[in-house]
């Protein structure tokens, strides 16, 4: 069954059934130190730091002991309650379909801007928390980096030369003052989050301000009524007269015919997280684990505190006793997000997040 997928706002989609690679920007020269990502697609991310050059993707050294799995928090007998103000508190709802985007290709990090050993540790952390979420990870070691972590002093000069050039990259905006926000950097970890839909057919499109029909938006034809034309005797007297409507914002979808499931999924096509150590008052251990959940699953009020033990309150003002680490409570959120159907309407979906998790807490 053929829908139009409709959203307020500038026009929401690209050319249907058809994935553009994504490759990564090439940013201005002019800075001091600059390191290039080389993707298979040929296209460098060069990246200039305010520090010390590194290997995009890192590997450890001879003699480097790999980082060993930090210790969680056990919690048990938590709330469904205070489970279900967990999930609402932190999941994000993709702007086109409203649901919860997760990694379906395998994941590909890579970090920049730290010594090799440093680097190497953060990518490694990402990679251990995604197998322990049932997250796709990359064995190719020359994959394409889909997760890049960058590392620098100057975070805004860095987000500024990447809105210059591929503004696309910090997720969907439909407005000047929109994309004004995401490219202001506000946090001393923070990320921005590309996501994509995959209808019931397989057909992926970049959430993003694009058009179909050479932009001239989705072309619909129906019954005069149905699209809302009510103009004239000769349309309001002939209920079979058959109007044409154009839709600036929409694309036409493949869904299923259920009000539980609707085949429609969110993914991430790439993230992107910067961080500036030294403004952190925290241990390299907890700017991993934070790091992690960020490039795993893109999370809500990052500046409030969490019900439960979450690293994700790390950088909330105003919290008591904050975790360093992470925490049951994270990992068993990250399961819950990849268990749970990514076909389910968005309430749905939100709610069988908030069971699985609050299962495997406890152990279930």
């Amino acid at each position: 069954m053929l829908y139009a997928v409709h959203a307020p706002g500038p026009p929401i989609f690209k050319k249907h059934g058809r994935v553009v690679p994504s490759g990564w920007p090439k940013l201005l020269a002019g800075w001091v130190r600059i390191i290039s990502v080389r993707t298979k697609y040929g296209i460098s991310l060069a990246l200039l730091l305010g520090a010390v050059t590194a290997s995009a993707e890192p590997s450890l050294g001879p003699g480097a002991q790999p980082t060993a799995p930090v210790e969680t928090v056990v919690v048990t007998g938590a709330s469904s309650e205070a489970v279900n103000h967990f999930v609402q508190a932190a999941v994000t709802p993709t702007r086109i379909i409203g649901k919860v985007a997760r990694w379906e290709t395998a994941i590909c990090p890579a970090a920049v801007g730290l010594p090799d050993e440093i680097t190497a540790r953060v990518v490694q952390r990402v990679k251990e928390v995604a197998a322990q979420a049932r997250v796709p990870v990359s064995t190719n070691p020359i994959c394409k980096p889909n997760i890049v972590i960058a590392f620098t002093s100057t975070p805004q000069a860095l987000l500024d030369s990447i809105r210059k050039d591929h503004n696309e990259w910090l997720g969907y905006h439909s407005s000047p003052e929109e994309l004004d926000r995401l490219g202001t950097v506000t946090k001393p970890i923070q990320a921005w989050y590309s996501t994509a839909t995959v209808d019931l057919q397989g057909h992926r499109e970049i959430d993003g301000p694009h058009t179909d029909n050479n932009g001239k938006g989705l072309v619909i034809s129906g019954p005069c009524k149905l699209l809302g034309n009510t103009g004239g005797p000769a349309v309001t007297g002939n209920p079979f007269m058959i109007c044409t409507k154009v839709m600036p914002n929409a694309i036409g979808v493949t869904v299923a015919g259920s009000r539980v499931s609707d085949g429609l999924r969110a993914t991430f096509d790439h993230i992107t997280i910067i961080a500036n150590p030294p403004a952190v008052q925290a241990n390299m251990t907890a700017i991993d684990d934070y790091i992690a959940v960020l490039a795993l699953a893109q999370i809500s009020s990052l500046d409030t505190c969490r019900a439960l033990s979450s690293i994700t309150s790390l950088l909330a003002p105003g919290c008591g006793q904050v975790t360093d680490s992470l925490t049951a409570n994270d990992l068993g959120y990250l399961k819950a997000v990849y268990a749970a159907n990514p076909e389910k309407v968005p309430g749905l979906q939100k709610d069988e997040i908030a069971y699985r998790m609050e299962q495997g807490i406890a152990g279930h």
